[in-house]
């Protein structure tokens, strides 16, 4: 069963992505600071409880630790947090600072490494 990433803060361009056929496209033209301000913000939103704090820390995490929020496959699963990166990234410009975009790319990246880790 596919289960979707919570929508509590998630950009309001996913939910045009989910209701006009999922055309890519959606995500063109977005601002970066305040699209990349919207993904920071859902994905602090999704963290487990232990991992509510930003930046992020990357300490050992417990053997029985879950992601269950992340090991969702399907349209509406973690492929929408890539697509919200890959958004983000095609909307900075080069004289753009991307640090925050950096974090929330390492931090994505981190998770799913725990995920594979545990599968």
């Amino acid at each position: 069963m596919h289960l979707a990433l919570p929508s509590r803060n998630r950009p309001t361009e996913v939910a045009v992505f989910i209701k006009y056929a999922r055309k890519f496209s959606c995500g063109d033209g977005v601002d970066a600071e305040k699209f990349g301000a919207a993904v920071t913000a859902w994905w602090i939103t999704i963290q487990p409880t232990t991992r509510k704090a930003w930046p992020p820390t990357y300490e050992p995490l417990p053997e029985d630790f879950s992601f269950e929020y992340f090991n969702r496959g399907g349209p509406n699963g973690v492929f929408i947090m890539i697509l919200c990166l890959s958004w983000w990234a095609n909307a900075l410009t080069p004289s753009m600072d991307t640090k925050k975009f950096q974090l929330v790319v390492h931090d994505v990246h981190w998770v799913l490494e725990q995920i594979a880790s545990r599968t």
